[in-house]
């Protein structure tokens, strides 16, 4: 360890740091105050365009080195410019930006130039990315594979973290995460969150260690496979990869890393929708836990649409962001059968939807619409509570199915019914064709549930994971500004709670070495789901943290659950904040040193830490319930 005195927050409080430079989000260290790392900084990306340029002239023969000079040039140059215009801010110097409009520029003035934020992006790029790219550029010509490989991942954090400077130069010097911890904002918001630490933070990364030797695999199969065409070899390669990988552990993280930075999106979702195909859908039932009803049901879409011109409209409107009631509800003439119900017609636009539940449901016959009126007064047991689950898998991938690992567990241990959504996807579904599946579905089970299964549900409570937080989220800013029920409570376990990546917060940082929430593929993700057309800045049915007051006043009871090492823990807190500001029924829990997605880790050979966290937000979902 060593310490590096800090005078303040700007230039930093005194602060230990790891020799190996880990980022640490509860601390936010880094090892060089701006001023060091700019100069360091500028006189590395000068080495770097002087050693790129020399290997383009010596080997201008050589199509392979000189096109991955060319790229380091590029990005360089980039960077180069960036930090000369910070650079310049400081010392109040014009900023010299080209007339060229682009999303790279440094645009701000000294003024809101927030130099801590700042900080954190270039110590990162000056200690982690530019001395091994410099280090690998020394022996660029008798590099090997794996060293060509490394090459190509520093490059493409380099590239990530010029996309993310201009966004960190902006960010407001009263965020939480611009502040000290003993900062009144963050007083007033502690009494609102629980941290818990489930064990070591050392065992915890063993555990999360052992989840990501899979992730890596699975990422290293696909890899291997999509090197040949044709399906029947791809699948053939695949297996061969997860033999040969499974047995080469450096050289699995080195093929799964390198897959991850050029990764073409097919690729990248296909790993990531491993448990729902192939060979694991196969293994999958053999890890759950048994469950008494576990059925399909297949709902129609009764209810105005979620589509783009609704969307657009409000933009247009400038509504986009208020309480419109425009729910625009439309009864059929004739409810469909109970047949119908479970009857996956293809011809038919319909959402699937899995119910699950610690006993058999009974079923009711439908004799048409008006029946909805009758008495439902009679002796057979209701269930008055249930579940609607909105699964995760970065709008691109997973399923319910995929979820069950917990899904189960909690209609079994809570004993009542769960609603698991399975909303159409990206990027063949982009926004907001998941939103109005999640829409339907809600719908149609608040309203007309009863007449089909022994349920009345007098409380309902949304629970949903990473793109699944989002997605609860903005059902409930929908119900809010349609004007129709709220749920009674929801749960959004670690959210994607904000799409637009031009805002840069610290959390980020933590997807350039993650395994799972990987930094391309969360970029791969939100430009799959979010279309040119849609604005992430202004609508916050895609970026719910930035929600107006007047539909947060009428937010229900709230609870989220998130670990510290997440590259979207946080927004969680800045949604925190928002609601306690309003003074709703909010409440989080942060798990030190947890991942992403450890709800889904409580398996065999998963993460022993993320039983508790399963339990945890069993008895949050209870809480609201109840």
């Amino acid at each position: 360890m060593q310490t590096i005195e800090q005078n303040n927050l700007q230039d930093q409080t005194e602060v230990l740091i790891e020799s190996n430079h880990q980022f640490n989000i509860l601390s936010m260290n880094t090892v060089d105050k701006l001023q060091v790392n700019i100069q360091s900084s500028i006189s590395k990306l000068n080495q770097l365009m002087i050693k790129a340029q020399d290997i383009t002239q010596k080997n201008h023969q050589n199509q392979e080195l000189c096109l991955k000079a060319v790229q380091v040039v590029q990005v360089a140059s980039i960077g180069l410019m960036q930090i000369m215009n910070i650079n310049e801010l400081l010392e109040n110097k014009v900023l010299s930006i080209e007339k060229s409009a682009s999303s790279l520029n440094i645009t701000c003035t000294r003024h809101q130039l927030n130099q801590y934020t700042t900080n954190l992006v270039l110590d990162y790029m000056n200690h982690i990315i530019l001395e091994n790219v410099l280090e690998l550029l020394d022996q660029f010509q008798q590099l090997e594979k794996q060293q060509k490989r490394n090459l190509a991942i520093y490059l493409a954090k380099f590239q990530s973290c010029i996309e993310i400077l201009p966004g960190a130069t902006r960010v407001q010097h009263n965020d939480l995460f611009a502040i000290s911890f003993d900062h009144q904002d963050w007083q007033m918001i502690y009494p609102f969150i629980e941290k818990k630490q489930l064990s070591s933070d050392e065992q915890i990364k063993k555990s999360y260690d052992k989840v990501a030797q899979g992730i890596l695999l699975g990422n290293a199969m696909i890899s291997k496979g999509s090197e040949y065409n044709g399906e029947l070899k791809k699948s053939f390669m695949e297996g061969f990869g997860a033999l040969y990988y499974g047995l080469n552990k450096k050289k699995m993280k080195s093929r799964a890393d390198h897959f991850l930075v050029e990764a073409k999106e097919e690729d990248a979702f296909k790993a990531w929708n491993l448990p729902d195909t192939g060979i694991l859908k196969k293994f999958l039932p053999a890890i759950l836990p048994s469950i008494s009803f576990n059925k399909k049901i297949y709902i129609p879409k009764l209810f105005r649409k979620i589509n783009k011109e609704y969307i657009l409209n409000q933009y247009n409107q400038g509504t986009i962001n208020k309480i419109n009631n425009d729910c625009g509800i439309y009864y059929p003439d004739q409810m469909i059968s109970l047949d119908d119900l479970f009857k996956n017609d293809i011809n038919q636009d319909r959402v699937q939807v899995r119910v699950l539940c610690h006993e058999n449901l009974k079923f009711k016959g439908v004799d048409g619409f008006m029946s909805m009126f009758k008495s439902t007064r009679n002796k057979e047991f209701n269930f008055d509570k249930i579940i609607i689950h909105i699964h995760g898998g970065g709008f691109v991938a997973m399923s319910s199915r995929s979820h069950q690992t917990y899904t189960r567990k909690w209609a079994n241990n809570m004993r009542v019914p769960i609603f698991s959504i399975d909303y159409k996807i990206a990027p063949d579904h982009p926004y907001p064709e998941g939103l109005d599946d999640c829409w339907q579905a809600y719908m149609f089970i608040i309203t007309f549930i009863q007449k089909f299964f022994n349920i009345i549900p007098s409380k309902v409570v949304l629970v949903g994971d990473s793109a699944g937080g989002n997605l609860v989220a903005a059902l409930t800013i929908q119900a809010i500004k349609a004007g129709v029920r709220v749920p009674d409570g929801i749960l959004l376990a670690y959210p994607a709670l904000l799409l637009n990546m031009k805002t840069f917060t610290p959390s980020f940082l933590v997807s350039l070495d993650d395994s799972l929430l990987h930094h391309t593929v969360l970029k791969l993700c939100i430009r799959s789901y979010v279309q040119k057309e849609y604005n992430t800045q202004i609508d916050p049915m895609l970026s719910p943290s930035i929600v107006s007051d007047e539909i947060m006043r009428q937010f229900p009871k709230t609870r989220i659950v998130v670990g510290t090492q997440d590259p979207l823990h946080d927004e969680s807190f800045r949604f925190l904040q928002k609601l306690v500001l309003l003074k709703k029924d909010v409440k989080l829990i942060e798990y030190q040193s947890m991942p992403h997605g450890f709800l889904s880790f409580d398996i065999i050979n998963g993460m022993k830490e993320a039983k508790q966290t399963v339990i945890d937000a069993q008895n949050y979902l209870l809480e609201m319930l109840n």
